[in-house]
């Protein structure tokens, strides 16, 4: 899971939202678009992303290490503004204005990476208008959520804020003065929320309720001081008088300004609960099964209908049990691991034998790296109990060599896990695809506009290829790797259907039945579904998109075909929807199939 991208625009469909309403309306358009040529869908392009990452300090500080040699100012200390049915009506007619500016450009005069650009923000604005139609969508997915809220991510990110130089140390501190403001902003979107009949079920308000508390247990102790302390005390050039000033303001403003947010939000909660909850998924809704697809395809990149995307999955479900069973009944001696939980045993090893291992491995069939720092980090004991297993922050586009996995012990019950799961965020997952595309020099923009969708199908697929680097039997790794994937599967196909296709608790009861799963799981299953809407899809679809992608690839080009030149390929045409890769990928297949997968160098 990346981590910052799913806080820094909390609701995939916002970033839209906040391009139009901010970045890229009219009065701030310095481009002149009269004339068209590479040059100034260049500078269209510098403009874009120059207003994107000025949004807050967190976006500026997570995306760039030194804005000013872009000719790129810092915004004042903020988190930025809550997204408001206001500022949504504002965005309206600026979202044309950039319809009509993206028009004004001939498609076929751009290079082949502005194009890119152009499909997926011409695509992107199409959904989002989609989306806008219900009158009430603003508040239709919301910024506390159990697992992956603001209220969990924040702790993270504020502990990794980037200390560049001594200026960012003062940003940072500037920036902790606005947290109350910020979570009061949130507490009032909520309440609206609330007042609409959106908001939380009970049991997903008592969920992150715990998460709350949880974090608040040890305030003296609070990781955002201890942390702090520990980076000031590393930091070179301090004097001991700057030192003991740095700490002490940290902790006043931690004390004194994030916990006591954190105490109002948790008030702010149980003075919800039960007030204006929404029992079902978003297809519950005014024009929610519409909204709902619209999001899919967005986050994910997908463009298949919602039966189709039903349909594919329950295939998957069925011909992954399949195989399982299949691959059991040719391996017979398998049952005993299977029934004794002994399967799937690997050696012992730290977080970074196995990130070595794993990066050894990959050498054959993925294009290498240049040599990146990659450090590994333990999640706070203080949000362990309600955070993934792991997660990779992404670095700043100018400084990719330092990385950072979070892991979360917690989590992890058996070393084939933890060996996976690294293998979803480290190599060759997230952060091997993170670094290996911004050495491309790509425009930065390209994060702007990026997919979770393809993030997460990659990592997915990088999970599902670690199984074969281990030295456990195939057949069981086969099995190993088709029993998490079912799990996925499964939790992919129910977000659908409570999202979409309008099922109640009693609707996935009847699933479980069906399948003959554990009953105990239905509720769990059902409040994530609720709680957490559409976030399994983007793995599951992803998943199988890239799957597909690789299968069609491959028997389009026969012979031609070499498994390193696809991962090549994908990795270099970065984050965009998979029509948008398919097309382009097609159309070069046609055109020469020997030469498909090369793409040409990004200007």
């Amino acid at each position: 899971m990346k981590i910052k991208n799913k806080v820094l625009r909390i609701i995939g469909f916002l970033l839209i939202i906040s391009l139009c309403a901010g970045i890229l309306g009219g009065c701030k358009m310095k481009v002149d678009l009269s004339a068209v040529d590479e040059m100034q869908f260049d500078l269209f392009m510098d403009e874009y992303f120059a207003d994107w990452v000025q949004t807050d300090t967190i976006s500026m500080n997570y995306y760039l290490a030194d804005p000013e040699s872009l000719g790129i100012e810092r915004p004042d200390a903020t988190y930025g503004d809550i997204v408001s049915a206001e500022l949504i009506q504002e965005s309206k007619q600026e979202t044309q204005d950039l319809i009509d500016r993206l028009n004004s450009f001939k498609f076929e005069s751009l290079r082949s990476d502005q194009q890119i650009v152009y499909e997926i923000l011409s695509r992107n604005i199409e959904l989002y208008n989609m989306m806008e139609r219900e009158e009430d969508y603003a508040y239709y997915m919301g910024y506390i959520r159990p697992l992956n809220g603001i209220q969990v991510q924040l702790p993270i990110l504020l502990a990794e804020f980037s200390f560049y130089t001594a200026d960012d140390i003062d940003r940072y501190l500037d920036l902790l003065e606005d947290t109350r403001r910020y979570f009061d902003d949130i507490i009032e979107f909520e309440r609206e929320r609330s007042r609409r009949g959106f908001f939380l079920s009970e049991a997903n308000v008592d969920s992150v309720t715990e998460q709350i508390e949880s974090y608040l247990e040890n305030r003296e102790d609070n990781l955002l001081i201890t942390v702090f302390d520990d980076r000031i005390d590393s930091y070179e050039g301090l004097s001991a008088q700057q030192r003991e000033q740095y700490k002490q303001r940290n902790r006043e403003l931690v004390l004194g300004n994030v916990l006591p947010a954190y105490d109002t939000l948790l008030a702010a909660m149980q003075e919800l609960r039960g007030v204006g909850a929404r029992q079902g998924g978003l297809s519950t809704l005014p024009g929610g099964k519409e909204f709902a697809h619209s999001y899919i395809r967005l986050r994910v990149g997908t463009d298949r209908s919602a039966e189709e995307l039903q349909t594919l999955l329950r295939d998957w479900i069925d011909m992954t049990w399949f195989d399982i069973i299949h691959t059991l009944q040719n391996n017979i001696h398998l049952y005993d691991k299977l029934f004794n939980d002994t399967m799937g045993e690997i050696a012992d090893g730290t977080p970074e034998d196995y990130i070595a291992d794993l990066h050894r491995n990959i050498a054959a069939d993925f294009p290498p790296i240049a040599p990146t720092r990659l450090m590994v980090l333990e999640v706070h004991e203080s949000l362990q109990e309600h955070m993934s297993p792991a997660f990779y922050l992404s670095p700043a586009v100018d400084r990719f060599n330092d990385n950072v996995v979070y892991v979360n012990p917690s989590s992890i019950n058996d070393n084939l896990f933890m060996y996976t799961v690294l293998a979803h965020e480290s190599y060759p997952g997230h952060m091997y695809q993170t670094v290996y595309f911004l050495q491309q020099s790509p425009h930065p923009i390209r994060v702007a506009l990026s997919n979770s969708g393809y993030s997460e199908g990659w990592a997915t697929y990088s999970e599902m290829k670690s199984y074969s680097f281990t030295d456990i039997d195939p057949a069981e790794a086969s099995i190993a790797w088709n029993f998490r994937c079912y799990d996925m599967l499964l939790g992919a196909y129910i977000d659908l259907g409570v999202n979409v296709f309008g099922w109640d608790y009693n609707d996935v009861y009847d699933f479980f039945v069906e399948l003959d799963l554990n009953l105990e799981a239905v509720e769990p299953v059902f409040n994530s579904a609720t709680g957490i809407p559409l976030n399994s899809i983007m793995y599951a679809v992803g998943y199988i998109e890239l799957t597909m992608l690789l299968e069609d690839t491959e028997r389009a080009m026969g012979r031609d075909f070499n498994l390193m030149d696809f991962h090549r390929f994908f990795l270099e045409f970065g984050s965009a929807p998979y029509p948008i890769i398919r097309a382009h990928l097609e159309a070069r297949i046609k055109e020469n199939p020997s030469e498909a997968l090369i793409l040409p160098p990004a200007a």
